[in-house]
């Protein structure tokens, strides 16, 4: 292989590079001999002013939206929402069991709770935490003001179709009013059936829609509690005589739970709370959310058997801000540990592995310190970058102690010794931190912001931590000199057995190494990018279940599309549009369904239906239940279905309707008495309902038209902006966004009715797009920028291609192994590949700095190889300690990249010794 250089350019950059390089490591060692303290004295002191710079004004950010680049697209939109409409998104309690009176009670309790004086302010709380008012709490509508107002929601045909229906209704009422019974309704309903068999095709088709009315009054009379609700109240049966039966499901649902957030047939309720800053500023959220558990905890054990939880975007952001937190943190402390092991037991001394880790906890405080002033805080990306910058910062220490160990075993005095290594090892340390520091920074050029911001920390991270390195660890070995210094090299002879056996038959060791490749290669296909963020939450997280347990029920997930309209006639066609997306969307929440159209032709209509109706009064009587009248009236009814059955076959309401009176007539058999009385109670509700139905349209509003003032309060704050000219409208999708190709569709569908929308799944969708291209290009721009550093210093084509080869080895090997163990990328183990091109390509200039020197490809067995192995494992414990944590992002993390060095670094000892065994052979100048 020919390493002739490849322009003069490069060539002549590289002699003065290496001049400068040169020079400066010199005069570095004159310094370590000369003024050791002073170096010491100055490291330490700089880390203690950035470890305290950084305990003073270090921030978290746990907001996704602030890894996104403010000059976006998204963000603009998002601004733009948040600024009109709310800045942070709800915190949502879950009150869950199976008894839908008992769910109430406690979502009532909470909301007493959450808004009493005691608990604003109360003394165990943070004194940052919200204030709750009883406009930040949202756990039920109130429609009492829109009750005289109903009929305006039909249609001007249903409206005709109740005008209509009333000429006949206005006889069976006056029959009713003379005799308010159970069995006078039941016989009505006899003789109805009776004339539907001879009647002309029109008028049986009125009687017939009478029919699921008539079922679901007998379906009552069939049922223990007889249509009661939560509430004590009827589910009214008279609904299907006025209603469409498209209307009357969310009707009915309003009527049965009272207007509040119930979902799963009453057995999930939710509220929501609104987080608010003071003054304005940001939502305090983690004390807030401390305060909303404590709260939550007092409350709950007023009935135990209901399980209270709290989710929501904040919550699980927090969440998983802290619980990286507290990974990160405990994958520091154990990295530090471990470290210092490995250098105990590689170095079989106990001074110079404290003095490394010494130092790391100086390059710990100076890269916090870097990070407050670059950025100003952390976030979700760049939570973790401690552990890098230890793991890879001690392989640059580690490559020192190993030469200056080699010096002093062959006699050599201790300063001279400890300017070999400077002068042997130092430009092989500079070439790999600055590789690493490349491949950080490169980062910057992803357009990603919160990759962006950890290229920019774990780069200066990296400078610094070869500053400590290079200055302050030498010093402290000078300065703190033991009297008798190992020199020991522990294992030798089988380092060199080993080495020879590597070089002895190249060639097989790189066909093997090649096929190796080529299966790594295959199952590399196998590897997919798992987009679901919630994956990287941690397995059991309260905030994570309870959105799971929402997307499983008919609950709406706790995410939505935003789309802002200028005005009502825009929120109109945008909320009709939006509904016809029924395959992606499952409901779409606005102020348009509240404001009724074509009021002053609807108001005529209902005026003719209130002349028609009159007030009835319905006088029952307090005596127990007629018990004989009322099953003889369902036998003779029962007589007449079953007749019209026959004659109709196959009709499903007269089907549905004997069906009905089967049952009800089986329960009325043998009546207890406590069956008797729950009839007779049913009774006194069922007048009583038809009654307050009769009123309440006789009560309708027709003197003026329905205005936003008419909309209850609570959804006008959720629906328009603070300044009451824009409106809003919430997009719940109708599938599981937080997959990748359902998100898709969402965001797509919506986005061709309204290119303006914005909202959490827009975020996630550009987020996860963004991120995943931005290290791809990271890890592009890293590679070119590597390749030049390594051929600006060894100027040698051939050096270049061999260096990078383990790097390219490495990579794939560790693809093949996420193949085979079905080990997906995903939004955080995603940065392995701009990372792995740093660190890969380190272990390899080690090697190729030493043949370069000696020409002798036998890298085991010298402290080089030592040095590279523990460089190596140090590199790896480093990123293996974050597979400690339960973050599942961060596991990946650790587990991904502790696979990728471990990989690199067998293809710089094992391929790169073979391929310059075989250049060295044949005579390749490297």
């Amino acid at each position: 292989m020919a390493g002739e250089p490849v322009v003069d350019a490069p060539r002549a950059i590289g002699v003065m590079l290496m001049a400068a390089r040169r020079k400066f490591l010199q005069w570095i060692g004159d310094v370590l001999c000369r003024r050791p303290w002073l170096v010491v004295a100055v490291g330490v002191i700089s880390a203690v002013v950035g470890g305290a710079y950084a305990a003073w004004r270090l921030e978290f950010k746990t907001n996704r939206n602030d890894l996104i680049g403010r000059d976006s697209e998204y963000w603009r939109l998002y601004s733009e929402y948040a600024r009109e409409f709310r800045d942070e998104e709800d915190y949502i309690i879950a009150v869950e069991s199976p008894d839908p009176a008992a769910n109430r009670r406690m979502v009532d309790a909470l909301a007493r709770a959450l808004v009493s004086p005691v608990n604003n302010p109360h003394p165990a709380d943070d004194p940052a935490a919200q204030n709750f008012r009883a406009d930040d709490i949202f756990y039920r509508v109130h429609f009492d003001a829109m009750e005289r107002r109903y009929l305006y929601f039909l249609s001007r045909p249903e409206l005709m179709e109740i005008r209509d229906a009333l000429q006949d209704f206005q006889q069976l009422v006056a029959v009713l009013q003379a005799n308010p019974r159970l069995a006078t309704f039941l016989d009505a309903m006899s003789q109805m059936l009776e004339q539907m068999a001879t009647a002309p095709p029109a008028d049986r088709q009125r009687m017939e829609s009478f029919l699921p009315t008539v079922t679901a009054i007998v379906r009552q009379l069939a049922t223990d509690q007889g249509g009661a609700t939560p509430g004590g109240g009827l589910l009214s049966p008279w609904a299907n005589a006025f209603f469409s039966e498209e209307m009357l499901d969310e009707a009915q649902q309003q009527m049965k739970w009272d207007g509040y957030n119930a979902f799963a047939d009453g057995r999930m309720f939710l509220l929501l709370v609104h987080p608010r800053g003071a003054n304005g500023g940001p939502a305090p959220h983690e004390a807030t959310v401390a305060k909303l558990r404590r709260i939550m905890k007092e409350t709950s054990p007023q009935n135990p058997a209901v399980r209270v939880s709290l989710t929501g975007e904040p919550v699980l952001d927090l969440d998983e801000m802290q619980q990286s937190q507290r990974d990160a943190t405990w994958a520091t402390l154990l990295t530090l540990v471990l470290i210092a092991l490995l250098f105990a037991l590689s170095f079989h001394e106990i001074w110079r592995p404290v003095l490394a880790s010494i130092c790391l906890v100086l390059v710990v405080a100076l890269s916090l310190g870097w990070a407050t002033l670059a950025v100003g805080h952390l976030n979700l990306i760049t939570i973790t970058f401690t552990v890098m910058i230890l793991g890879l910062g001690v392989d640059l220490g580690i490559q020192i102690i190993a030469r200056y160990e080699e010096e002093l075993a062959r006699g050599v005095e201790h300063c001279a010794a400890m300017r070999a290594a400077m002068d042997h090892t130092g430009p092989g340390i500079i070439t790999a931190a600055l590789t690493n520091a490349a491949a950080f920074l490169a980062m910057g050029l992803s357009g990603f912001r919160g990759v962006i911001e950890l290229g920019v920390i774990a780069g200066g991270g990296m400078v610094l931590a070869l500053g400590v390195m290079l200055f302050v660890l030498p010093a402290l070995i000078v300065a703190i000199r033991p009297r008798q210094e190992s020199a020991h090299i522990p294992a030798r002879a089988a380092a060199w057995w080993f080495g020879r056996q590597l070089t002895r038959h190249p060639l097989v060791i790189v066909v093997l190494c090649v096929l190796v490749t080529a299966l790594a290669g295959w199952g590399m296909k196998r590897v997919r990018f798992d987009y679901n963020v919630l994956n990287l939450q941690s397995r059991g997280l309260e905030s994570v279940e309870v959105e799971k347990r929402l997307l499983s029920s008919d609950a709406h997930s706790t995410i939505f599309a935003a789309v802002v309209a200028p005005d009502l006639a825009e929120t109109r066609r945008l909320h009709a549009a939006l509904e016809r997306l029924t395959n992606e969307v499952i409901a779409v929440a606005s102020i348009a369904p509240l404001l009724p159209e074509q009021q002053e032709e609807k108001a005529e209509l209902i005026r003719a239906i209130q002349a028609r109706l009159g007030r009835p009064r319905f006088e029952v009587p307090r005596a127990p239940l007629d018990v004989a009248a009322l099953t003889g009236a369902l036998r003779s009814l029962d007589l007449r279905a079953r007749r019209l059955a026959r004659d109709a076959a196959g009709n499903a309401r007269i089907a549905a309707l004997t069906n009905a009176l089967a049952q009800a007539r089986a329960r009325l058999a043998d009546p207890s008495p406590a069956t008797v009385a729950e009839l007779t109670a049913y009774e006194q509700r069922f007048y009583a309902d038809l009654e307050a139905q009769l009123q309440l349209m006789a009560e309708q509003i027709t003197d003026r038209p329905m205005t936003l003032a008419d909309v209850p309060q609570e959804l006008r704050t959720m629906l328009m902006s603070k300044d009451g000219r824009k409106f809003l409208l919430r997009v719940f999708p109708q599938e599981n966004i937080w997959d990748r190709a359902p998100l898709v569709r969402f965001v797509r569908a919506v986005r061709e009715v309204a290119p303006q929308a914005t909202g959490t799944p827009f975020g996630i969708y550009e987020f996860v797009d963004i991120l995943q291209k931005g290290y791809l290009k990271a890890a592009a721009w890293a590679f070119v920028v590597i390749v030049i550093l390594v051929l600006l210093d060894f100027r040698s084509a051939g050096a270049v291609v061999l260096t990078m080869l383990p790097l390219l080895a490495g990579t794939i090997w560790m693809g093949g192994l996420m193949g085979a163990l079905r080990i997906p990328f995903n939004p955080a183990n995603i940065m392995t590949l701009p990372l792995i091109v740093g660190i890969g390509v380190a272990y390899g200039v080690y090697v190729m700095q030493r043949y370069r020197e000696d020409h002798d490809a036998r890298v085991f067995g010298k402290s080089t190889g030592r040095a590279v192995v523990l460089s190596g494992l140090t590199t790896i414990v480093g990123f293996g300690s974050l597979m400690i944590g339960k973050h599942q992002g961060i596991f990946t993390l650790g587990l991904v990249m502790s696979m990728g060095v471990l990989a690199c670094l067998v293809a710089a000892l094992v391929l790169l010794p073979a391929l310059l065994e075989i250049a060295r052979r044949r005579g390749w100048k490297i």
